[in-house]
């Protein structure tokens, strides 16, 4: 987090003993360290952070995020996912790049760069009639 975000107030935190259920959107650098079911999006370009004690179930929408706690559901990061060692992923993962720490559980269906589709189908040659 840059100090002028933590100078304004720009962040958010969620502590343990929290339950939360919806849709919820947040700006800026956001901690959850509690337990959400439904939709998280980040709206800029904050690092969205999942504590130990974090689990998440539903979809996950943001540019980087970092996994300590676990995630149940669909990821999709613009960023960078960082999953560490105590970190639990099961799901759908988008992810334009993703570091994995030994001891982390994984069980997905996954890929790195998920606008590769969409280019391959943009460059396929014209047919011609």
């Amino acid at each position: 987090m840059i100090e002028a975000d933590f100078k304004k107030l720009n962040f958010s935190i969620l502590g343990e003993h929290s339950q939360l259920e919806g849709d919820l959107k947040f700006e800026g650098d956001t901690l959850i360290n509690c337990h959400v079911k439904g939709t998280i999006t980040i709206i800029d370009q904050g690092k969205l952070t999942l504590e130990r004690s974090a689990k998440v179930e539903g979809e996950i929408y943001c540019h980087d995020i970092e996994v300590f706690g676990e995630f149940r559901g669909t990821l999709n990061s613009s960023g960078v996912l960082t999953v560490r060692s105590s970190g639990v992923l099961s799901g759908r993962i988008n992810a334009q790049n993703m570091s994995v720490y030994p001891g982390a559980q994984i069980n997905m269906e996954g890929h790195t760069h998920p606008e590769s589709e969409q280019t391959s189908k943009t460059t396929e040659a014209p047919t011609n009639l």
